[in-house]
C-alpha cells in the first residue's frame, strides 16, 4: 500500500469539502464548518471595529468589540475541536473560512458609525445563530449529541448578545428580526 502525499490528502479534502458542502443533503459537520468559516471573519471584523469605533460611546464599544473578538476566538476553537473529535475536519485555512462565509466584511466598514457597527454585528449573530439551529439540528438527527451541546450553548450564547446589542441600540431583543 502506498502512502498518499501532502497534495493528494489535501486534494481528497478539498473534493469531500466540496461534496459535503451540497446545500441539497447536508450534514452537522458542515453546517457547523459554515460557523467555524464565519467566527474566523468575524473575529477579523471585531478587530476592525474595535480599532476604528469612533464617538461618545467609543470607550464602552472598544472594550465590548474586545470581548466579543475574544468570545469569537473561544467558540471557534471550542466547535473546531467537537468537529475534530468526532472525525470531521474544521476549516483551518483562509482560503476556506471566506470560501465557506457568510459573513461579510471590508474595509470599508471601518468607517461606519457606532451604531452601524452594532446593528452588522447583530446581524452577523443572528445569521450564526440561525445556522447554529440548522447545525444543531442536523447533529441531532445525525446522532452527534456532543456536537449539539456544543451548539445549543454557542445559540444560548449568540441569543444572550443579541439581546444585549440590541438594549444597546435601545430596541427590544426581538426588534427588526426578519
Amino acid at each position: 500500500m502506498s502512502k498518499k502525499s501532502m497534495d493528494e490528502k489535501l486534494n481528497e479534502e478539498l473534493a469531500q469539502d466540496e461534496q459535503e458542502h451540497d446545500h441539497q443533503n447536508p450534514t452537522a459537520a458542515a453546517m457547523t464548518n459554515h460557523i467555524v468559516a464565519n467566527l474566523a471573519v468575524l473575529w477579523t471584523k471585531l478587530h476592525q471595529y474595535h480599532w476604528y469605533v469612533k464617538g461618545p460611546h467609543f470607550f464602552t464599544l472598544h472594550e465590548k468589540f474586545e470581548e466579543l473578538y475574544n468570545d469569537a476566538s473561544k467558540w471557534y476553537d471550542e466547535i473546531a475541536e467537537k468537529l475534530l473529535a468526532m472525525g470531521a475536519k474544521p476549516f483551518s485555512t483562509t482560503e476556506q473560512n471566506l470560501k465557506y462565509a457568510m459573513v461579510e466584511e471590508d474595509g470599508g466598514d471601518k468607517y461606519r458609525s457606532a451604531e452601524e457597527m452594532v446593528e452588522t454585528i447583530i446581524d452577523d449573530f443572528r445569521m450564526n445563530r440561525d445556522v447554529a439551529v440548522r447545525a444543531m439540528n442536523l447533529a441531532g438527527e445525525q446522532g452527534h449529541s456532543v456536537l449539539e451541546d456544543v451548539l445549543t450553548g454557542f445559540k444560548a450564547y449568540l441569543d444572550k448578545q443579541i439581546w444585549m446589542l440590541q438594549a444597546y441600540l435601545s430596541k427590544t431583543a426581538l426588534e427588526d428580526e426578519e
